[in-house]
């Protein structure tokens, strides 16, 4: 059976497209994500939370009730922690507890 120029050419794109298809695969990898990771891309985030432990740390061993607003200061304070890291981690899919266990 001969082949005519058309069907050659046919058979010749086939052919390069199959091998683009096998070669196309994306040869980088998905960056691995971390919480080193991603406290290392936010930086200010990380040192904000710092500064709020250290601030509740300040408050919780005060002798002062702050004029009363101390117990909710400190509960305010434990929850803007927990909102800060869980932004920070959110691509991890950590949940609560387990976000709440990062220092």
């Amino acid at each position: 059976m001969k082949l005519s120029a058309r069907h050659l050419l046919m058979a010749g794109t086939l052919a390069a497209i199959s091998a683009l298809s096998i070669s196309a695969t994306p040869s980088f990898a998905a960056p691995q994500l971390s919480i080193q990771s991603e406290e290392a891309a936010h930086p200010r985030i990380v040192d904000a939370i710092h500064h709020m432990q250290q601030a509740l740390q300040e408050m919780e061993k005060a002798p002062d009730d702050f004029g009363g607003n101390k117990a909710q200061a400190i509960h305010d304070t434990q929850v803007a922690i927990h909102s800060l890291r869980k932004a920070l981690y959110f691509r991890l899919h950590m949940d609560d507890a387990a976000i709440d266990r990062v220092q």
